[in-house]
């Protein structure tokens, strides 16, 4: 299969990164040990699958609708939010089986000196750079920092602006391309708007979490106001897929998002077997320089860095306008 897809693989390094990731070995399970295990698998999924909707339901409805009272408080407002992200956010990454995520806190540059002391920690106004492989990067912002969650918005084959949305909402994004519309706001805007600090996925689609795609290019309309932001990088690594433990990247979505998101659910919540992932976080003292109407110069110098810091290679001739191609392609020639 991955033949037919050969147009899509980067020449450089080798790359297919729209391709869902597969186990290296090719054994299956002992047909008599699948009679038994699918339909405990498929009891098991239904449960947790459940758990995991009624969850994300009961974030949207506590944190969009009823502490929205809170509102005229900011403080209060903030803290509640907050808490009430961390802990549903958490406790659905648990029922997905992610029992341990590994925080690194990296350097790049090699100064034989330690770097100061600046945690990392974005708030209101902050911006958070980072590469996008999975439903579960999403769970993790909300979880650790209570992010606004800012989606591509395009025009042609560039981006135009971004619209804040909730968590819900850019879960079912997940995988996505970038859609077009009238109603973008500038990054200045989503900013000073947010109630947190900010994500943004320079890459504006998924890839499979074997490179980085590349960035997005951004329509900078003249004149653009613009002003130096706080600029916070990190990188998600997930583990390559095994036999009995599925990948966790969510590269092809489904022409309709919530099929393809309730598929890769079952294929999670019907292992027992536990998940992990790393998070890689730039030192803050190293952080890009950042505007809120960035150049040219400015982007692909974040684009190096996020690159370094994930330790991905980039497939510079592959992007989201690529992956319109290829979804193009797959859905046109079958799978």
């Amino acid at each position: 299969m991955a033949e037919k897809f050969s147009r899509w693989r980067d020449p450089a390094t080798g790359v297919a990164p729209f391709l869902v990731p597969l186990p290296a070995g090719t054994d299956a399970l002992p047909p008599a040990l699948r009679l038994v295990t699918v339909p405990v698998a498929a009891l098991v999924a239904a449960v947790r699958s459940l758990f995991v909707i009624l969850l994300l339901l009961a974030q949207t409805v506590l944190v969009e609708g009823l502490l929205v009272v809170f509102s005229p408080l900011p403080p209060v407002h903030a803290a509640l939010t907050r808490a009430c992200n961390a802990s549903i956010a958490r406790l659905v990454l648990a029922v997905l089986g992610v029992v341990y995520i590994t925080v690194d806190t990296v350097q790049l540059r090699k100064t034989g000196r330690s770097p100061p002391t600046v945690p990392f920690d974005p708030r209101k106004g902050d911006l958070i750079i980072a590469n996008s492989s999975s439903p579960l990067d999403l769970l993790y912002l909300a979880f650790r920092y209570n992010a606004t969650f800012l989606l591509p918005v395009a025009s042609s084959s560039r981006i135009a602006g971004w619209r804040r949305v909730t968590l819900l909402s850019a879960i079912l994004a997940s995988g996505q391309l970038p859609q077009s519309g009238t109603n973008a706001e500038s990054l200045d805007e989503a900013v000073k708007k947010a109630a947190g600090p900010v994500v943004v996925f320079p890459e504006a689609t998924t890839s499979n979490n074997r490179a980085l795609l590349k960035f997005a290019e951004l329509a900078v309309p003249a004149g653009s106001k613009t002003s130096p932001l706080r600029t916070f990088v990190l990188a998600f690594k997930y583990p390559a897929p095994t036999l009995l433990a599925p990948s966790l990247a969510y590269p092809i979505p489904s022409p309709s998002p919530l099929p393809g998101l309730l598929t890769h659910l079952y294929t999670l919540t019907s292992r027992l077997t536990p998940y992990t992932f790393s998070v890689r976080r730039l030192h803050p003292s190293e952080a890009p320089k950042m505007s809120t109407a960035p150049r040219k110069q400015e982007w692909d110098a974040v684009a190096d860095t996020l690159a370094a810091t994930a330790r991905l290679k980039k497939v510079g001739g592959l992007g989201w306008v690529e992956k319109s191609a290829f979804l193009e392609f797959r859905r046109l020639k079958g799978r």
